[in-house]
């Protein structure tokens, strides 16, 4: 797997945010995702990982080293397994925008 950075891509026109009341919208905002999608998620390096991966281009590129960080740093916050964890990215808004992650088509996965 070669090393690729995850440049934050512009919102797609399926993102679930679109989706959302400006009820639901306010909600999120004000929950503890918008925090760390503002205030940590930028903040990891995903390039201090890329020591982890091939040199070689030629191969499948990994998936968001800051998006599996940033999971494995909420999952302590909360306390989960990595199971419970992944679900919550899967199928929990809140995870999706904190981890940036609102216009994957797919979440990561392992």
């Amino acid at each position: 797997m070669s090393f690729q950075l995850n440049n934050e891509p512009q919102m797609a026109i399926h993102d679930s945010l679109y989706n959302l009341t400006e009820r639901e919208m306010k909600y999120l905002k004000g929950s503890w995702a918008e925090i760390f999608s503002k205030k940590i998620f930028p903040f990891i390096d995903e390039g201090r990982f890329s020591v982890l991966y091939s040199d070689n281009p030629a191969t499948r590129p990994n998936n968001p080293a800051n998006v599996y960080f940033g999971l494995l740093i909420l999952r302590d916050i909360f306390n989960q397994s990595d199971e419970e964890a992944l679900s919550s990215l899967m199928f929990d808004l809140r995870y999706q925008y904190a981890l940036h992650t609102t216009s994957f088509k797919e979440q990561v996965q392992r």
